[in-house]
């Protein structure tokens, strides 16, 4: 039996919606993206991650590990929903925390972050939020990336760009 390709969609919940990002292990960086729902809309969720999830045909979801705390019930809510999803759809799941997102991409600020990730996938350069001020809200696109990095930290080998060339280009042989 031929085993598919590692293929990751990576869910970063907000109260506003998902970002999402699907990193394909040899092809690299897929599809991207937020998605604008209603914090009371679970079925539109559910559709949404459903859609997500046919068209990308992922082996795994990526969701991020977060201790429920007040102010995030619609996300805990949602991460549920998106674990059953997975479980129903029979792709695997992945929760991946903070501190191991930081160890694999390194200490800094969320914008800096960004800025590495954006120099790794510069198909990514023009989504990239400026920096915000500590009382503006956060900028929509700002869950890409934050989608993203969930990815890359279950495949750190995709962050290496020759690494991902060497790898499609044996494929072909």
């Amino acid at each position: 039996m031929k085993r598919r390709p590692l293929r990751l969609l990576a869910i970063d919940l907000t109260a506003k919606g998902f970002g999402f990002a699907l990193l394909d292990a040899r092809l690299g960086l897929l599809d991207w993206g937020f998605s604008s729902i209603p914090a009371t809309d679970d079925a539109l969720f559910v559709a949404r991650i459903s859609a997500r999830i046919d068209r990308g045909r992922p082996t795994a979801l990526v969701l991020e590990n977060f201790a429920p705390i007040r102010g995030r019930e619609a996300a805990v809510r949602r991460q549920g929903l998106a674990i059953t999803l997975a479980e129903a759809r029979k792709i695997g799941l992945c929760q991946v925390s903070r501190r191991i997102v930081q160890g694999i991409l390194g200490p800094g600020t969320k914008a800096q972050i960004v800025q590495r990730l954006a120099e790794r996938f510069p198909e990514l350069r023009h989504r990239m939020p400026r920096e915000r001020a500590k009382w503006s809200t956060e900028d929509e696109r700002m869950h890409i990336f934050d989608a993203l990095a969930l990815t890359v930290s279950v495949v750190p080998d995709a962050l290496d760009r020759e690494y991902r060339k060497a790898e499609v280009a044996e494929s072909t042989r």
